[in-house]
């Protein structure tokens, strides 16, 4: 349970199961994620960067994307290329540049004034997720949270291999109150 004044920013189903939640994002118009759209937890802020319509309940912030050149093909290069990714978090007000829902989740923690953030959850792998299913490749992801280390302080406290600190989440949260 994260301590009381830390805020919370539930990923896509994650809202399901956590104790607390402040905010719920999502890059992603899955029909699940349109279902937590329109079915919203009580005491949630519900944002989302999508290129569809929204519920009016909804935060819709403008989703960011871009592509360059096309890198050598399976690499982590490929994959931020393959999802439109972009790196750095957007500075501009009510844009999220895209690549995962977890990247654009902290683009939403920038925007909300987060100096720090402790990222729970985000692995970056292909195991199966707490709420069932699995995320498609997600190899690009250290590159995109490293991307941003000059913009804001984080920790991991999840299995993603980056040059992003390591914490476990008790210190991670221990280190967001201090």
């Amino acid at each position: 349970m994260p301590p009381d004044g830390v805020v919370v920013i539930a990923v896509n189903g994650a809202v399901e199961w956590l104790a607390r939640a402040d905010y719920w994002f999502t890059l992603d118009p899955s029909a699940i994620n349109i279902d937590r759209m329109n079915h919203p937890r009580a005491g949630v802020t519900y944002c989302a960067a999508l290129n569809e319509p929204a519920p009016l309940w909804v935060r819709r912030l403008e989703r960011v994307s871009g592509r360059g050149r096309e890198p050598r093909t399976g690499t982590p290069e490929w994959w931020l290329w393959r999802w439109s990714a972009v790196k750095t978090l957007c500075t501009v007000p009510g844009k999220i540049h895209t690549g995962n829902s977890a990247w654009g989740a902290l683009g939403l923690a920038y925007h909300l004034g987060a100096a720090r953030v402790a990222l729970v959850g985000v692995d970056a792998s292909g195991d199966e997720r707490i709420e069932g299913g699995r995320c498609r490749d997600l190899s690009h992801l250290p590159l995109l949270f490293e991307s941003a280390i000059p913009q804001i302080e984080m920790v991991n406290c999840g299995a993603m291999r980056s040059r992003v600190p390591k914490m476990t989440t008790d210190e991670g949260m221990q280190w967001l109150t201090n």
